[in-house]
Order: C-alpha cells, then structure tokens, then sequence
C-alpha cells in the first residue's frame, strides 16, 4: 500500500481517542476538523459555542462537527481525573450514512432541526455507543466498526439529535485542504503545493478559500496547532518532538503560537494531564 492508499484508508475509517486530565483548564478557539462525538466518563466538560454554554458529564454526548470552533474547559471528576472518550467519523462515513438513511433524517423531526451541541443520551444511544466503544478499543474490523457508528449516527437522527452532524454537509474546498495538510503535517506547505496535489490553479484555490472566508496560511496554522493538541492530549512524546512533527522549525515559536491561540502554553498543558 503506498502513502496514498494508506491516506485514502484512514480517512475512509472511524477511529477513538482518550482525553485525560488530572487537573481543571480551558482551551479557547479549538477547531474542529473532522467531525466526532465525545463523551465524558469522568469529570464534567464546559462547550461553548456561538454565544452559548453548557455543562456536560456522563450523562450526555457532545457533538463535535467538523467546520466549528469551540471553547472548551475539562474538569476532573470526584476520582481526580477527567477522562472522555472521543470518536472521529470521516467525510466518507458520514455521506455513506446520509445516503442510507437520509431520507429518514428529514422525516426524524419536521419543521424543527436541532442545533444543540450537547444531548442527552437515551438508552438506544446509550448502548449504541458502548457497543461502538467495545468495537474500536478491541481492534474489530473497520466495517463492523463502521456499522457501529452508523448505529449511533441512527439513534442520534431518530431522537431529532443529529442535526449539528449531519447538515449542510457540502465538502469545502478548505476543508479538503485541511485533510490533504494533516496527511503530512512537517511537510513545507506551500500553495503552490496544495494546488498541484488537488488539482486546481494556484489563483483558483486562493479565490475560492476567500469566497468561504478562509486563507491558506489560516488554515495551515490552525491545522498544525490541531494536530499538536491532539498529540500533547493523547502521548507522552517530548514538546520540542511534537513541534518538529506538526511543521515547527522552532519549539519556541510552536510555544508562542500554541498560547496565543489557545490561551494555554503546551507546558502548562501538560502539567494539566
């Protein structure tokens, strides 16, 4: 398989993640690339989105959809850590479900789609999603995996829950960009580059990233900062590694960049976890 098809066959799969925290912070603008469900186990998790805020805790599922920018303060729980299980669903997974079920979406909830982030979970989403759990953490083949996860998404649409994850779902221009940037993230990105390897003209990619009020550079910096986030969340690679891996010549220039758009240095971070 070249690097390719092993790009193609990740971002055709469903895939977890664990966030713990042993203490209380905040990050502000993190954005969301590839949209996912999280749902904390321990601790509480505060979302804020578009002037609104709410609490969440076991007891709910977070909507996470690709194209948002949201702030975002764990909590520890009583046991002392905060601890949350995050679910990734790529592009593919979710066209594949809304041309299955798509026209049962429309029919879920007529004349009122729901624009939450944070929902209640029932018992069907509930066990949906445990089964899911056991599925991915157990190294179960991608397709049962994927019918897991298509279980959830059809839970979440018959409860008129699934809104945030499932509309307007059109593939920008910027978001295969930003797909084509985390396939190789210490690559020298250049326009130039992006261009060639998505076959359009330099002068076409430019225009149409600020016909959907994006820029190359945003989207470069906020896909580097992204990945790093996940990185220092997820692994106990030094900082200096983290930052050469994610494009930073400079692990002091990854720092400043880092705290300036998350309003937390990658040091105190991890002091945090």
């Amino acid at each position: 398989m070249d690097a390719h098809d092993a790009l193609q066959h990740r971002e055709n799969i469903i895939e977890s993640c664990v966030i713990q925290a042993r203490h209380l912070h905040t990050l502000r603008r993190v954005p969301i690339f590839m949209t996912a469900l999280c749902r904390v186990r321990q601790g509480q998790k505060r979302l804020q989105w578009d002037e609104q805020e709410m609490l969440a805790g076991p007891q709910h599922l977070v909507l996470m959809p690709a194209g948002r920018e949201l702030g975002v303060s764990n909590f520890p729980g009583a046991q002392g850590h905060y601890i949350a299980d995050v679910v990734s669903f790529p592009v593919s997974v979710l066209r594949q479900f809304m041309a299955r079920y798509g026209e049962q979406f429309a029919r879920s909830a007529p004349g009122h789609v729901n624009t939450e982030l944070c929902v209640r979970l029932d018992k069907q989403t509930r066990q949906a999603w445990d089964q899911l759990l056991v599925a991915l953490n157990s190294g179960a083949p991608a397709a049962l995996c994927t019918h897991y996860g298509e279980a959830v998404l059809l839970c979440l649409c018959l409860s008129g829950q699934a809104g945030p994850l499932l509309m307007g779902r059109n593939d920008p221009l910027s978001e295969r960009v930003q797909r084509l940037m985390m396939s190789n993230l210490s690559k020298d990105w250049t326009i130039a580059a992006a261009a060639h390897q998505l076959n359009v003209g330099e002068s076409t990619l430019r225009r149409q990233l600020a016909n959907e009020d994006a820029s190359f550079r945003s989207i470069l910096e906020n896909v580097r900062l992204a990945a790093a986030l996940q990185r220092l969340q997820t692994s106990s690679d030094p900082i200096g590694e983290i930052a050469s891996a994610c494009g930073y010549a400079s692990p002091s220039r990854f720092a400043v960049r880092f705290k300036t758009h998350y309003g937390l240095s990658p040091r105190a971070l991890r002091a945090a976890i």
